[in-house]
């Protein structure tokens, strides 16, 4: 087996609500939501429960990321037992924690000419986060360097779409995460725009719908339009009957194509509040 290859992730991959939360391979840097008085590390409460503090109390929590000693801490553990590590972070233009993860790493291999930490810009969120570190875990196990490991992820990640959409405008618009959709936001209400991240990982508006149905049915046609399709993967927060749904739809399509599906944790919860829901491909390679 070939194990001198690390992979870490952080907690915005939906990782905590999959099979491989307790890979050893795998080390996660989990983030912080606050509520009130309240603080606690994602996968330590569901997004449900955060939904309903919210309704009891009107306000929105706050999140951060991990601060740059601990990934510190964490790479300089996993440097000093001679490992070769790589980062797989969420999209860098949603978080921080990607350009936090960058100068961490800048200071692990300046501190030893051995050490040896890469981080890729995944250019999205959730649970296709997880697929690609599956796919990574793979190479490794076949003795890949990690060269050819960093040029495989980022493949994967330029293959990889996202489309998304949310039940409410609310936590998007009062969070000031909307970007190039803020446009939306005015004398539109009842719109729900279906957002995609572009190669950059930029959000930016693909369709928009005026209904939850018909908002569903276009991510099921813009993700099969991706087609051929080398995975399926369906994240939700706090809807896991339209997230059964979607997948079952997308698996009708494309029978046999491997799938994973997850929610999207109290991070991701915080700023795309109740009902959101997204539909993520990676497309087979021509």
């Amino acid at each position: 087996m070939f194990d001198d290859i690390q992979v870490v992730l952080d907690s915005v991959s939906s990782v905590l609500d999959t099979e491989w939360k307790d890979d050893p391979r795998i080390d996660v840097l989990r983030l912080v939501t606050r509520h009130g008085d309240l603080e606690w590390r994602d996968g330590d409460k569901s997004e449900d429960e955060l939904f309903e503090m919210i309704e009891k109390t009107g306000v929105l929590p706050k999140t951060s990321q991990p601060s740059i000693g601990e990934m510190i801490e964490l790479l300089t553990r996993l440097t000093d037992a001679g490992k070769k590590v790589i980062m797989l972070m969420c999209d860098s233009t949603l978080s921080g924690t990607y350009a936090t993860a960058c100068m961490a790493a800048k200071d692990v291999n300046k501190a030893r000419k051995s050490n040896d930490v890469r981080v890729v810009d995944c250019k999205t969120c959730s649970v296709p986060i997880v697929g690609i570190a599956k796919c990574v875990l793979e190479e490794i196990e076949k003795g890949t360097t990690i060269d050819e490991v960093e040029a495989y992820a980022n493949d994967c990640v330029d293959r990889t779409e996202t489309y998304f959409t949310v039940d409410t405008l609310e936590y998007l618009h009062k969070g000031g995460r909307i970007g190039k959709i803020g446009v939306l936001f005015g004398n539109i209400f009842g719109i729900r725009p279906i957002i995609h991240t572009d190669e950059n990982g930029v959000l930016e508006v693909a369709d928009k719908c005026r209904s939850r149905k018909k908002s569903l049915k276009r991510i099921i046609e813009l993700s099969c339009a991706c087609a051929p399709i080398e995975e399926i993967y369906v994240a939700n927060g706090g809807c896991q009957e339209d997230a059964d749904n979607l997948l079952n739809q997308m698996k009708e399509q494309f029978p046999g194509v491997p799938f994973m599906q997850s929610k999207i944790g109290s991070v991701l919860a915080a700023h795309l509040g109740p009902g959101c829901i997204g539909c993520f491909v990676r497309r087979r390679k021509s």
